[in-house]
């Protein structure tokens, strides 16, 4: 085959600006950290890439709503751990004012404070968080007790609060009101209960403490449930995390560069691009007075 100066030309070029090319990649790799750039980089890696980045996305949107769920989850314990609280001091009371010693006066005093403690009571069933009423159905825009005097809860809007924090994992999150005192008309309903110790007291009558215990009983149970909500919580954002370490180290090892080897691998680049421009340096210098020579 014939070659001609015009041959020698066009690939001396042609292998020059592949040179350059590998060269200009592996600088690029260097200073950006990263092994891809654009799909045809390496195809099958960089759908990969694509797949972890998407299960990452969806991961940290679990943790936003896990974040949300320990917030309702955690307000939910202190409100009933509050209200138990206050419910154990009316027990205490109802004690002390079942008994036949005491002057109407001091009988007098204990219904005034057993009738604050029960205000406090529907203060705590009232509770809100982020602008929402904690107790108060699955959007938390109505007021379980806005009654003072009422023993039934407002229907509530929606079902249960709920949170997804997995893959097809809906954890509720939230308590019904009724759960939590009763319905209206039953005598162990918390503020019933309450409200007929109180005039029993007031009227130096029996004590009897059953409806306040099993009302108690069933704050403590509440109590119980949204504790094991927590702890499934708190065990899928430890999974979580887990996957989310796991999966960053998989992106890792397919995007992010060995940085001893890619310096390595951008000075040899650099010296057979060099290499090249010499080559073709001295083929762009020959005329015919170098063959006359």
């Amino acid at each position: 085959m014939r070659v001609t100066q015009q041959m020698m030309h066009q690939n001396s070029l042609r292998h020059m600006q592949q040179n350059l090319g590998r060269f200009e990649n592996t600088s690029m790799q260097a200073s950006s950290g990263k092994l891809l750039h654009k799909p045809s980089d390496n195809p099958q890696a960089v759908a990969k890439a694509m797949s972890l980045n998407s299960v990452m996305s969806a991961n940290e949107q679990y943790e936003r709503n896990i974040g949300d769920a320990n917030l309702w989850l955690d307000e939910n314990d202190r409100s009933i751990q509050a209200m138990v609280d206050v419910t154990q001091r009316i027990r205490e009371l109802g004690v002390q004012g079942g008994s036949g010693t005491l002057s109407p006066e001091d009988r007098e005093l204990i219904f005034k404070e057993v009738g604050v403690l029960n205000d406090q009571l529907r203060e705590f069933a009232n509770a809100e968080v982020d602008g929402r009423y904690l107790f108060g159905g699955g959007d938390g825009t109505v007021k379980p007790f806005p009654d003072a005097v009422s023993f039934e809860a407002a229907p509530p809007n929606g079902t249960l609060k709920t949170a997804k924090i997995g893959v097809g994992l809906q954890l509720e999150i939230g308590i019904l009101p009724q759960t939590l005192v009763g319905s209206g008309d039953d005598p162990t309903n918390i503020f019933r209960a309450v409200g007929k110790l109180a005039e029993n007291i007031q009227a130096g009558e029996a004590v009897n403490l059953d409806e306040i215990d099993k009302a108690m009983e069933r704050l403590l149970t509440s109590a119980a449930e949204n504790g094991a909500r927590q702890n499934r919580v708190e065990a899928t954002e430890s999974r979580l995390l887990d996957a989310k370490l796991s999966l960053g180290t998989a992106l890792s090892s397919i995007e992010d560069v060995d940085y001893a080897e890619i310096l390595i691998k951008l000075k040899s680049e650099e010296s057979v691009y060099q290499a090249s421009l010499s080559s073709s340096a001295k083929i762009m210098q020959t005329n015919l007075m170098d063959f006359l020579r």
